[in-house]
């Protein structure tokens, strides 16, 4: 783990626990129950004569197994693909069929929703008489960066972080964006996203945490799993992210939909404790779905904005980066530069119109997200403790960065940007005893916060400046 995350997340829990210190003082029936701070819907609810959006938690999930995705609704599991290519052959190139999958998976994702994608209707989890998309529990946990009352987003990858306290300060968000000269920019800015699973990721999701918001395990192949795990095949799961920077900042953001979000207040160059209204615009949209076909059982892909693309309507200026089904095991840095072939594992969209990173040697990842990684790397991360343990940073893998991620072949790298498929443990066996996600970080989330709670009750976050 890099310096700069370990001492995030150090600092972070540090806090945390004192926090939860002070809140395991009090009596026992003053205490909020779990079911109370899985299920709530933002940090903070909405203030009295607040007359914008207010985002509202979707937790009835199914209790029936849906069964088997029929290929009508599931379209992209229709599609003839081969994630098996022969690695002495070529590398994939961008065009049919993945154009294709990726398309499809899209079609099914803004079905019903808003075409211009307004703040005002935001994000719509019912659909007519359907409800299509839920979300994860216990993302309203954390005070400083959890689920916000208007579209319930959380602060994404926020990169350094001080101590708790008076007038505490963040430091400028996430990560630098490529501006339309491609250049980089001098100046980081904070991302803000949410996620929705369809009725097959919501069905493990209701299994594996039940209805007091206690995490569930169960036995899959002889390992402890969460109860609801593996997600099944016709799983579908989104990612909308949302960036403070604005057109001024990246002209390709042009005419992104600005979405209001009870964000962190900006003063200079850093972000404050403090949260206020502030709007954000679109930048990436993720999806994932479950595919047998995939060496990982999953498949991700990315669409960044560009404002500067002919379209009808905001789904129109979303242009796929690229789809991924593995971490490419056999491609630097998880091999040395001389073993090394080219990423057969991650198709990429090297023609689309705006500047892209993209990933660690040609693998996946968007405008927003760390380029020394990429999609599947990360999230085959998604660990957790055994229920009710508080995480560490020694005892989980590290999700963001590490020293030398991307830069040399390492066993840090090889572990990294190695294919992992559930339930198998995290490469290298020195994180003994977690319990797979199945690339679910938000799972992740939910399953430690339960652990912070159980250790050290409800959370008291950084002070807002004066």
């Amino acid at each position: 783990m890099s310096k700069t995350a370990s001492v995030l997340t150090t600092a972070l829990l540090a806090a945390l626990a004192g926090a939860g210190a002070h809140a395991q003082d009090r009596a026992p029936d003053q205490r909020v129950d779990s079911a109370t701070l899985a299920y709530q819907s933002a940090v903070v609810p909405a203030p009295p004569g607040w007359k914008g959006p207010v985002f509202k938690l979707a937790h009835d999930y199914p209790s029936q197994d849906p069964g088997a995705c029929p290929k009508s609704e599931c379209t992209w599991l229709g599609l003839h693909v081969d994630f098996t290519l022969p690695l002495n052959g070529p590398a994939p190139t961008w065009g049919a069929p993945w154009s294709e999958y990726i398309a499809r998976v899209l079609d099914y994702v803004k079905k019903g929703q808003d075409e211009a994608l307004r703040n005002e209707i935001g994000w719509k989890t019912t659909v007519g008489s359907e409800n299509r998309w839920f979300h994860v529990p216990w993302m309203a946990y954390d005070p400083t960066r959890g689920r916000e009352y208007v579209h319930g987003m959380t602060n994404e990858r926020t990169a350094t972080l001080s101590d708790f306290g008076e007038d505490v300060e963040m430091d400028r968000g996430v990560s630098k964006l490529l501006l339309a000269d491609g250049s980089e920019s001098n100046q980081f800015f904070e991302t803000w996203a949410f996620g929705i699973y369809n009725r097959w990721g919501a069905y493990a999701i209701g299994r594996s945490i039940d209805r007091n918001g206690v995490p569930q395990t169960g036995n899959y192949g002889g390992v402890t799993v969460p109860a609801g795990l593996p997600f099944p095949e016709g799983t579908v799961v989104a990612k909308l992210l949302f960036t403070t920077a604005t057109p001024k900042d990246v002209s390709y953001l042009k005419d992104s939909p600005a979405w209001q979000t009870d964000r962190h207040v900006q003063k200079g160059d850093l972000f404050l404790c403090e949260r206020k209204v502030q709007d954000v615009r679109l930048i990436q949209l993720d999806v994932a779905v479950v595919d047998s076909r995939s060496p990982t059982r999953w498949v991700f892909g990315t669409f960044a904005w560009n404002g500067n693309k002919q379209g009808k309507t905001a789904w129109d200026k979303l242009e796929p980066v690229g789809l991924q089904w593995g971490s490419d095991p056999w491609t630097f840095p998880a091999v040395g530069q001389s073993g090394s072939i080219a990423a057969h594992e991650s198709v990429l969209n090297k023609a689309i119109g705006t500047p892209q990173h993209f990933g660690c040697n040609d693998r996946l990842a968007g405008p927003v997200d760390n380029k020394l990684s990429s999609c599947l790397s990360c999230h085959g991360g998604g660990y957790s403790p055994p229920v009710g343990l508080a995480a560490t940073p020694t005892t989980t893998p590290p999700i963001f960065g590490y020293a030398g991620q991307c830069e040399v072949n390492s066993v840090d790298n090889a572990q990294y940007f190695s294919n992992i498929q559930f339930p198998m443990a995290y490469t290298g066996g020195q994180y003994p005893g977690l319990l797979s996600m199945d690339t679910s970080l938000q799972m992740q989330v939910a399953f430690m916060q339960y652990g912070q709670y159980k250790q050290f009750g409800e959370p008291v976050g950084c002070k807002a400046s004066k």
